[in-house]
């Protein structure tokens, strides 16, 4: 039997252990989710960098996926488009020509129509 001098609300803690995983459980997976988000924003290339200024003469232009490591990029660096090779390892300039300002040299069928022709201005 409970004493009749003590409340009710004294006899029994509310805050236990139980409580304190929940809120832990909660601030982990808060923290999960977040690092989940952050670490696909930086594998898909989306969002500014965290310095805040980003530089304007640096683009990635396109990015081909050749195995788990290994990709194309096409880069554009101060008027001039590079493409690169980019392993684990190491990463190799394969062309660099200068932009191009016609709306068919700027395709890939209208490039290709331009090298077979032999009027190459690179």
């Amino acid at each position: 039997m409970l004493n009749a001098s003590v409340p009710l609300a004294m006899s029994v803690p509310d805050a236990g252990v139980s409580s304190v995983l929940k809120m832990s459980g909660a601030l982990f997976f808060i923290l999960g989710m977040l690092l989940l988000v952050f670490y696909f924003m930086r594998r898909l290339n989306l969002g500014v960098s965290f310095s805040g200024v980003r530089n304007k003469e640096l683009q990635i232009v396109e990015r081909l996926p050749l195995g788990p490591r290994q990709n194309i990029t096409v880069i554009k660096y101060r008027g001039q488009d590079l493409v690169l090779g980019v392993t684990q390892d190491k990463i190799t300039l394969l062309q660099a020509r200068e932009e191009v300002h016609g709306k068919d040299e700027k395709d890939f069928a209208g490039f290709l129509k331009k090298e077979n022709t032999g009027s190459s201005d690179s």
